[in-house]
């Protein structure tokens, strides 16, 4: 029974909630290319398609620690004892980029061998900018520069761990290192290994429900973007004057999925994946505890910010931890909405 030490928890291409689908492409369209992994819609049903044909995705995830070389052989066996297709593994910021500019794939190349060995699938999650609202996997040269790279300042002016979604020299830096890394998916994966990518990891913030910054507290005393307004049917203004009290949630919803878009949209232009975003959930029956979780991810409540700031995100997946069936039929029933 050691063996599942190395896995995290099972998952099925139902749990990936089609929540944020507004990059797929209808089945009558001609194909371009029918060996790239991609989403297809057929009406209001959405399904992944790998090597041009329907894929069921039945997968496990690895424990976060198992994102290296040495300790990949003990993944498989329980994969293949859970009968899995896929396998969603972590490659951190850190571990690719150790130093700035020196790129290092090494583990990369072993994960996507070893997989093609065993006859399965793989899900990349990329750990930068956010991991479970924290800054844990962003090499150290990022981790230490605070100047360069800003933490989100709380209300009394003291720092809070996660990264500022307003630092245009963290998104630059994570979004290199993911277009590097899609460059070499493209280069050495040619089989399509790799299915599907997650573009950071539970975004969001813990202890503050949003950047106090100077920078950030000019635009949210600003308008609200012409975008948001018009795809929400709100009338113009700030953010306190459109969103009342859920105001510092959805203006961190906003700036968060605004900055893991572009980063997509650049390992998009690279590789065009399926990509997908997973959010720290909230309570699902205390509406008033929306904003709970990691604030600003692609919780239920903030779906269609996220849709409109998101548009190179095809999934939104509710990342379930509960084990009370009322309680994972009570997010299943929050995330269960027709999509356009």
């Amino acid at each position: 029974m050691t063996q599942y030490r190395y896995v995290k928890k099972i998952f099925t291409g139902a749990a990936l909630l089609a929540t944020l689908v507004s990059n797929s492409v209808d089945a009558e369209e001609p194909r371009v290319d029918s060996s790239l992994p991609r989403l297809i819609k057929n009406g209001d049903r959405h399904a992944l398609e790998v090597g041009g044909r329907p894929f069921l995705m039945l997968g496990a995830q690895v424990q976060n620690s198992s994102n290296y070389i040495s300790v990949l052989p003990k993944v498989w066996p329980t994969i293949r004892a859970l009968h899995a297709n896929t396998v969603e593994v972590p490659v951190a910021w850190e571990q690719v980029e150790p130093k700035e500019g020196e790129f290092d794939f090494s583990f990369v190349d072993a994960l996507l061998s070893q997989a093609r060995a065993n006859g399965v699938k793989v899900v990349l999650l990329w750990f930068g900018t956010w991991k479970n609202a924290a800054p844990t996997y962003a090499p150290e040269w990022v981790k230490i520069d605070t100047r360069r790279f800003p933490r989100m300042t709380k209300q009394d002016g003291t720092a809070e761990q996660s990264f500022s979604p307003h630092g245009r020299e963290t998104l630059a830096a994570d979004k290199r290192a993911f277009v590097r890394l899609m460059e070499h998916l493209r280069t050495t994966d040619r089989q399509h290994t790799v299915v599907m990518i997650q573009p950071e990891n539970e975004v969001g913030s813990l202890g503050t429900p949003r950047d106090f910054s100077s920078t950030a507290q000019r635009l949210f005393d600003g308008p609200v973007p012409l975008k948001l307004t018009q795809a929400l049917r709100k009338p113009a203004g700030t953010w306190k004057d459109v969103f009342g009290e859920a105001a510092d949630q959805f203006f961190n919803a906003w700036y968060i999925a605004s900055y893991v878009d572009e980063i997509a949209a650049a390992g998009k232009s690279v590789l065009n994946l399926p990509m997908y975003c997973n959010a720290a959930l909230t309570d699902p029956f205390e509406p008033s505890k929306a904003g709970g979780g990691a604030i600003g991810g692609p919780n239920w409540n903030v779906i269609d910010i996220w849709k409109t700031a998101a548009r190179h995100i095809d999934l939104g997946g509710a990342d379930i931890y509960n084990r009370p069936q009322q309680d994972v039929a009570g997010i299943l029933d929050l995330y269960l909405r027709p999509e356009k």
